[in-house]
């Protein structure tokens, strides 16, 4: 019999840190020093917001360059820190400071941008609750899927990767190790964020989740 699996769901409050910057310069300075958390918020959670934004860019710094200093070229670099792709946030970190002292060695000038455009670093407090949704089986876990909210398909699929430091998310490794249903953890894990927003990632889980049930 399966191990079963516990739904949780996530509550954050967001709060500003106590950094900003008003140039590439204080940017650069910011990420150096202020905490995982808000590192964290502005690449992850950034994600809620990556369908909803103009220009295309992944993260809160990469949009911050481009929208208020012009900085586009900055701006590709930063964004290509994909936050799917790193198991730790000082991985991510470290990225971030690469490109930007690259590009501020190869300026002359650093310029400041005017007062009310600044970058205002914020960090989350998270607070991790169960739901009281737990499955046993596929059909109970389709049953579930539906149910939770958006945070918790967040929580298992998104945020699974920093808090296990490991390439996957809950849904997939559950799938895969209790049921054995490898093609449909598989399949799960491919699910983009950049692609689907939460919404449209449920009812892709919904989809492929029930196409199984029905022997697909």
């Amino acid at each position: 019999m399966a191990n079963s699996f516990e739904f949780f769901t996530e509550a954050g409050l967001v709060k500003y840190t106590g950094y900003k910057a008003d140039s590439l310069r204080s940017l650069l300075e910011g990420i150096e020093s202020v905490s995982g958390s808000s590192i964290f918020y502005h690449l992850h959670h950034a994600l809620f917001r990556w369908h909803f934004e103009t220009g295309g860019h992944l993260n809160d710094f990469a949009r911050w360059c481009w929208r208020q200093l012009q900085e586009n070229l900055l701006a590709e670099k930063l964004s290509s820190v994909d936050p799917m792709s790193y198991i730790s946030i000082h991985e991510a970190r470290q990225d971030l400071i690469q490109h930007l002292k690259m590009h501020i060695g190869e300026v002359e000038s650093l310029p400041r941008i005017p007062k009310g455009r600044e970058f205002y670093f914020s960090e989350i407090k998270s607070f991790i609750i169960p739901t009281g949704h737990v499955a046993t089986d596929l059909q109970t876990f389709y049953d579930a899927i539906s149910r939770v909210d958006s945070y918790s398909i967040f929580y298992h699929l998104i945020e699974a990767r920093i808090r296990m430091e490991k390439p996957e998310n809950d849904f997939s490794v559950w799938i895969r190790d209790e049921l054995q249903e490898y093609q449909l953890a598989e399949r799960i894990e491919q699910l983009s964020p950049y692609v689907y927003n939460l919404y449209e990632l449920r009812s892709k889980l919904l989809e492929m989740i029930q196409g199984r049930l029905h022997g697909e």
